[in-house]
């Protein structure tokens, strides 16, 4: 994936959004295999992270309530990615992998952009990010 710049987007919220309710819902045998995948996959991202593969933050919105996709970030940082990487795989890698960074992904001049202020520091605490306060869209309220 590395050397032909092919991008993991791990959608690590999925897989945790579904292992929160999995004891309700599946038989206990069912469960014992949910939990193995996902332990699995968390090795997957370690070493794919360790590799050096471009990762872009995505999610699978829909196996969990929307509006919790920040989660992702926090998700990926428990994993080993620091929270820099985390907010540049949720933005500017995500627009490379879209194709559309030419115009988003970045604060630079002649970009669209949308700014979310948060109740703290993301390099220290990269979950503050999913309480935002401010939110402004294409630079509009």
């Amino acid at each position: 994936m590395k050397a032909k710049g092919i991008y993991l987007v791990p959608t690590r919220t999925a897989i945790y959004g579904e292992a929160e309710k999995m004891g309700e819902t599946y038989p206990p045998q069912i469960v014992a295999k949910a939990l193995a995948a996902a332990a699995s996959h968390g090795t997957m991202f370690r070493a794919a992270l360790r590799l050096g593969v471009p990762i872009a933050l995505g999610t699978d919105a829909g196996v969990f309530p929307h509006g919790l996709n920040a989660r992702e970030f926090g998700l990926m940082a428990d994993l080993g990615m620091s929270p820099a990487a985390a907010l540049l795989a949720g933005t500017r890698d995500a627009a490379k992998l879209l194709g559309v960074d030419a115009s988003v992904g970045t604060l630079e001049s002649g970009k669209v952009a949308d700014i979310v202020a948060v109740p703290g520091n993301v390099l220290s605490d990269i979950r503050v990010i999913a309480n935002s306060k401010l939110i402004r869209r294409a630079g509009n309220r």
